[in-house]
């Protein structure tokens, strides 16, 4: 650990990578309880697969729709700005949250995800890429090959982003006034849930493009 953060692009894309993630896994499970209980009001057998289908469409878009924008986008602009870029479309996808989920219309919930996507799709598509640039760069400067340990530390913060945000999701879902027990939520609990929802993954977005702004790797 001592030996990879003295590699400041590294710092940025470990700090870029525990805010994108650690946002999205806060709120991760809200779609779920937003479908269920404001789309339909509690009822699980009405709601059916509708919150599968809602994770299946944003995996699909993330391999079959980001993955190939983002690497085109990266081509001409560079891989740190195509990272501002993604991020910034996911944060109006998330912002298209609060009409998407609309109870008069089920199928609005797959309006924001194709944006939505752009989040983590570009995020993990753009910083393996950028990592292996740290580690030519670190060996560039040093003299020795690190891509092991350089590996470890990321996932490594990847996995304690996880954790946090387990930790976080509880404490957000205690605040908005969740009750585990109840059939039905009330409305200014689904209403505060939604916000969480949507502002939470923006504001990490926000601080992660705010880090990413002075990363200096370029392809020279």
């Amino acid at each position: 650990i001592k030996e990879t953060i003295s590699c400041k692009p590294f710092l940025r894309l470990c700090g870029a990578t525990f805010l994108i993630f650690n946002g999205f896994q806060t709120i991760a499970q809200f779609a779920f309880f937003i479908i269920i209980f404001y789309l339909f009001n509690g009822d699980t057998v009405a709601a059916g697969g509708w919150p599968a289908w809602f994770g299946t469409a944003s995996a699909m878009a993330t391999a079959f729709l980001v993955i190939p924008v983002v690497t085109a986008i990266s081509t001409r602009v560079g891989k740190r700005n195509a990272f501002i870029i993604a991020t910034l479309i996911s944060m109006v996808g998330y912002v298209l949250k609060w009409w998407g989920f609309n109870p008069a219309n089920p199928y609005l919930m797959f309006l924001p995800i194709p944006l939505l996507s752009f989040g983590i799709g570009g995020l993990f598509t753009l910083m393996m890429s950028m990592t292996a640039d740290v580690c030519d760069l670190d060996e560039l400067n040093n003299g020795t090959r690190r891509e092991g340990t350089f590996g470890a530390v990321y996932w490594w913060m990847v996995k304690l982003g996880t954790a946090m945000a387990f930790l976080t999701s509880g404490a957000v879902l205690n605040l908005v006034g969740y009750d585990v027990d109840a059939a039905t939520q009330t409305m200014e609990t689904m209403t505060k849930m939604r916000l969480a929802d949507i502002i939470i993954p923006i504001i990490f977005g926000a601080l992660a493009i705010v880090i990413m702004m002075k990363y200096d790797v370029t392809e020279a």
